[in-house]
């Protein structure tokens, strides 16, 4: 038994009880508690294991991973906990000794498990499963474990699924964590280290805190929920929730079974939705543009979901005639239609079509960095939401619509409104409340989570594993639909997600409109902008606070303040910000007399952007730039069996791995986007296609 000093959330401490024991001195509660599932029984005890591994790998002169020396890593270090008990183990051999161990003391069985949570599973499965033996498993597409069953009664289990979040803020957002992550900073993940290589006490804090800190969250966690019990996501927690409410009224399964997409509608509905209008207005675009101001809606979402309005009986095909002779406002449309000669005349440099939802469109056309500008022709499925801002904002020729469905608007239940509500009074109660951080952040997860699960597709593959690869398989559209809408743990119509995000896009686009040419950059809830809007905000948000009024939309926080859902939040201006397109822009900004630069790119780490930005300026992001240590991680997996490899003289034994490798971040910008911001810069005409 060996003692260490372990770094905790109050500070260093070195009494005796953070020790690591060896593997045979491990207590194991035999009386436990057991709670019980589909004839399994699962003991009450939280466990949490992880590995450490080294990875190989050659780089070019320029940083860059040599792509002729395929990487690969091995496990030198493994943790595991049990209750408040870390032992550490070294090699694969002690880790199955651990499991037989495991099996053998507690008991243990196919219907009788012990969890053992791991954070981010795929990880530590990619590594050890050649060396179990797999009898069962929940796997998303992508051949992402959630959950993995071994023979003998070991079942593991991901845990940041279950907290949709890295174990950093995990162990900040739970009750009753004392072990929280260690940064990580000064540990050397370039230094090759074997199963002999000796840690330093700092390394071995490091590797105790990940498991200590990980069964301190589950055990948080245990206190609402059985292990037999608890939801395998984050999301499931809200859906249940959700569930229990919607099924107090029996009309919302009536109007949800009613409701029901065939094939042909759920495609259309699948080619409709659309995600956030995120963008950069090319005439800001590349530039280095100081005092830029930004706006946020308080709860994009959330606000659709409580003011707007949503199809909410049986689709049905109507005719084109009805759709030009009748007024249709009362009825949400999904519409099949073809532009001709359709060109981009909006002023605020957003254009709204995505190329990437069209159909078909003729090679003749032109993209603003994924955007239609112009197109001779150009198909798509689109909303009677989605047409309306079209119309303000392309001109076009003519347009032909080849079918059309329409289904009348109504509201969202109020059994559900009930709970958008009690998450959104519940985040905004404790907003600002240093003593309900732990409260506050579970009610903002939970509330972001409600329009996540309405946007959950129907079809899916099937992912098993048959014990050496993965295998998919898709069952016909048609029959998932059946069984989806059968189901009476079904609640969610898909339709409904579809209209959340097109509503949220609507009023976005109505203050780019407003803002028009000042407009520099939006993305999804925010826009950031150039010159005075005070003013257009101000009367924007007067009408906002009457619509969330009318419907109840709205909370008082820890000082008194009453809060409204969809109000246009000012979020400060940056001394300087450039963007280089959607998810690419840095800024600087002074709070409280000091400078803070930003980082938000795809692909770069943002403590790492930020930190490059603020050494060589932000006019160093620009093309070709290269960003050592961007935090840009790529794995490369190796499917092996096990086998042996030699590492500095020591004979290692191994297996399946993915190596994690922190790649050189070359910022890319293609000419065509370049000549395009050129174009639009010398062109003086709001109108920037030609």
């Amino acid at each position: 038994m060996r003692y260490i000093n372990v770094e905790c959330i109050d500070g260093i401490h070195r009494e005796a009880v953070y020790e690591i024991r060896e593997l045979s001195l491990l207590r194991h509660n035999l009386e436990c508690k057991e709670s019980q599932k589909r004839g399994v029984k699962y003991l009450e005890i939280p466990c949490a294991f992880d590995i450490e591994t080294t990875n190989i790998y050659k780089r070019n002169e320029d940083g860059t991973i040599n792509s002729k020396f395929r990487p690969y890593s091995f496990m030198y270090q493994w943790q595991f906990c049990i209750n408040d008990e870390v032992c550490f183990g070294r090699t694969w051999d002690e880790f199955i000794d651990l499991l037989n161990d495991l099996t053998y003391r507690m008991s243990l069985s196919n219907n009788r498990r012990l969890v053992i949570w791991c954070h981010q599973l795929r990880f530590e499965f990619q590594h050890f499963k050649r060396f179990v033996k797999v009898i069962d498993g929940f796997y998303k597409e992508g051949n992402l474990p959630l959950k993995v069953v071994i023979d003998g009664g070991i079942e593991f289990r991901d845990s940041y699924i279950l907290s949709n979040m890295k174990l950093a803020k995990f162990c900040e957002n739970e009750r009753g964590v004392i072990h929280y992550k260690l940064s990580g900073d000064d540990f050397d993940y370039d230094k090759i280290r074997t199963p002999s290589t000796p840690l330093s006490e700092y390394e071995e804090a490091y590797c105790y805190n990940d498991v200590r800190g990980l069964v301190e969250c589950i055990r948080s966690k245990m206190q609402e929920d059985t292990l037999a019990g608890m939801p395998m996501t984050s999301t499931a927690y809200v859906r249940r929730d959700a569930r229990i409410a919607v099924k107090k009224n029996p009309k919302n399964r009536a109007i949800f079974t009613a409701s029901a997409l065939d094939e042909h509608l759920y495609q259309m509905c699948r080619d409709a939705f659309r995600g956030g209008n995120t963008h950069a207005n090319i005439r800001m675009a590349n530039q280095l543009i100081r005092n830029v101001s930004s706006r946020d809606i308080q709860s994009s979402y959330p606000t659709c979901m409580m003011i707007n309005r949503f199809p909410i009986s049986p689709f049905f095909k109507i005719k084109k005639s009805t759709y030009f002779n009748r007024d249709t406002s009362e009825y949400a449309l999904l519409i099949q239609i073809r532009f001709v000669n359709l060109k981009y005349k909006g002023k605020c440099g957003i254009p709204y079509i995505a190329y990437a939802k069209c159909t078909a469109t003729t090679r003749d056309h032109i993209l603003d960095n994924g955007r239609l500008l112009y197109a001779g022709i150009a198909e798509m499925i689109i909303t009677d939401v989605d047409l309306e801002i079209i119309k303000r904002e392309y001109i076009f020729d003519d347009y032909f619509i080849n079918e059309i469905y329409a289904s009348r608007y109504g509201m969202l239940s109020d059994e559900y409104k009930s709970v958008i509500m009690q998450y959104f009074d519940a985040k905004t109660s404790l907003r600002d409340d240093p003593d309900k951080i732990y409260e506050y952040n579970r009610a903002k997860n939970k509330l972001n989570s409600l329009y996540g699960m309405m946007a959950m597709r129907v079809d899916h593959e099937t992912v098993t594993y048959d014990g050496h690869d993965f295998k998919t398989d898709m069952k016909p559209l048609e029959e998932q639909l059946a069984k989806y809408y059968k189901s009476y743990n079904s609640f969610l119509s898909y339709q409904h997600g579809v209209w959340v995000t097109c509503h949220a896009r609507a009023r976005l686009q109505t203050m780019l409109e407003i803002v028009g040419k000042d407009v520099v950059y939006c993305d999804t809830d925010s826009i950031k902008f150039i010159n005075d809007h005070t003013e257009d905000f101000e009367q924007m948000n007067k009408q906002l606070i009457k619509e969330a009024e009318a419907v109840g939309a709205y909370a008082t926080d820890s000082n008194g303040v009453i809060q409204y859902m969809g109000v246009w939040d000012d979020e400060g201006t940056y001394d300087e910000f450039k963007t280089l397109g959607a998810k690419a822009y840095v800024y600087k900004e002074t709070k409280k007399n000091k400078t803070v630069i930003v980082s938000t790119i795809s692909g770069i780490n943002k403590k790492a952007g930020a930190a490059f930005f603020a050494k060589h300026g932000l006019d160093a992001f620009t093309k070709g730039t290269a960003i050592r240590n961007s935090g840009h991680l790529t794995a490369f997996y190796n499917d092996d069996d096990i086998h042996y490899i030699e590492v500095n003289g020591e004979k290692i034994k191994t297996a399946s791995n993915v190596a994690i490798v922190n790649n050189v971040y070359t910022i890319g910008v293609t000419d065509n986007y370049l000549a395009l911001i050129e174009k639009a810069l010398a062109n003086e005409e709001e109108i920037y296609y030609i």
